[in-house]
């Protein structure tokens, strides 16, 4: 790994809300963009909408790191990566849940998050039409929306202890291939109390405001 003097966590995870702020601006302007019908487009304009601002947004996002901390690597969604075996690496994936975007649902996200070493120091789920932002600081616990939050311990906070009292998000069900793996699945749909889909990022969000049950992998 090339060494760097060390970067306090809060000056990253400020920079990290600016990246999430830059982000803002450039997805909400394609959001809920009238579906019209073009034969000149190649894709559907929803689709091709959800395209421009997913590359828009981590062109902006990679931009402001290169002029910030240009010995950092980066890890893009879309643009893929350079220096990844720098000290302090960031991940960017300007709009998880493209599916959720092109149809008009809100719970996709903008997930940000910076390794140092490999290991996550600063991590963000940004949710931009609903104003909704978590923010994980290692050692400093998690905000949304600045207020600290955490998960839930058990029935003493509106927690469970047993997976039959729990909900479990699923993005969908069809993700999983056949065989093996969706067998496991189902397996897990039986033993909890109900099994839930199509929150995409966002059901991480509400389990880290400790609400729900932990997401069972995810795609989008």
């Amino acid at each position: 790994n090339k060494t760097m003097a060390s970067i306090p966590n809060e000056e990253l995870a400020s920079f990290a809300n600016a990246l999430a702020d830059e982000a803002r601006k450039i997805i909400l302007p394609y959001w809920r963009r009238p579906i019209e019908s073009k034969p000149e487009h190649d894709q559907p304009i929803a689709e091709s909408a959800v395209t421009i601002a997913d590359q828009r947004a981590e062109a902006a996002m990679r931009k402001l790191i290169e002029e910030r901390y240009p010995a950092h690597g980066i890890y893009g969604e879309e643009y893929g990566q350079v220096r990844t075996d720098a000290e302090y690496v960031w991940v960017l994936d300007p709009i998880d849940g493209t599916k959720s975007f092109i149809t008009g649902k809100p719970l996709f996200g903008t997930l940000i998050a910076c390794l140092r070493n490999g290991e996550p120091i600063v991590g963000i789920i940004d949710q931009c039409v609903l104003n909704e932002r978590w923010v994980g600081v290692s050692g400093a616990g998690t905000t949304f929306n600045g207020r600290p939050v955490r998960t839930t311990k058990g029935p003493e906070d509106g927690g469970c202890t047993e997976l039959k009292e729990c909900m479990m998000y699923a993005t969908t069900p069809h993700m999983f291939h056949p065989g093996e793996e969706s067998a496991k699945f189902e397996r897990m749909c039986s033993v909890v109390k109900r099994p839930l889909y199509g929150a995409d990022c966002y059901a991480y969000g509400i389990v880290a405001a400790g609400v729900g049950a932990p997401p069972n992998g995810g795609g989008g």
